[in-house]
């Protein structure tokens, strides 16, 4: 556990209360982390990221790290991607995604690795030590807060 938090921001993007909630609880363990949120679909998602909706006027700093799970109701994984990738340049720098998901057939990892902006692709639950890879190796070097 870390003195202070490196990470500015964590959104959480999955339509399960409870995985959220353990996801949560992880993340906060390393200490890493300042702030985390949660989005529970893709809409809420890009909703999230261009502070509107049910984010307007809230806390909603830019997440260094999105955690995107596949299946949700909505808008899944996959097609929040093709959303995404139309957004201004400015919104998408510096951010780190990664499929969680339950998925394992080797269709969606193949996909997931076949975008421009996955980073990883990691099966739940996520541990502790998942996280700090991902933080090594996405996140130590740049400054984010």
């Amino acid at each position: 556990m870390c003195e202070s938090p490196r990470i500015n921001c964590v959104l959480l993007v999955d339509d399960n209360p409870s995985t959220n909630f353990l996801n949560k609880k992880t993340i906060t363990a390393t200490g890493l982390v300042k702030t985390i949120n949660v989005a529970t679909n893709g809409v809420e998602a890009l909703d999230y990221i261009h502070k509107r909706g049910k984010f307007k006027d809230k806390n909603c700093p830019k997440s260094n790290i999105i955690f995107l799970d596949i299946n949700m109701p909505k808008m899944g994984g996959f097609e929040f991607l093709e959303h995404y990738e139309k957004l201004d340049e400015e919104l998408k720098a510096d951010i780190v995604i990664v499929f969680l998901t339950t998925s394992n057939w080797e269709k969606d990892k193949l996909k997931a690795y076949g975008n421009g902006f996955i980073n990883d692709y990691i099966e739940k639950p996520l541990l502790e030590e998942k996280f700090i890879e991902i933080y090594n190796s996405y996140i130590e070097n740049k400054v984010t807060t």
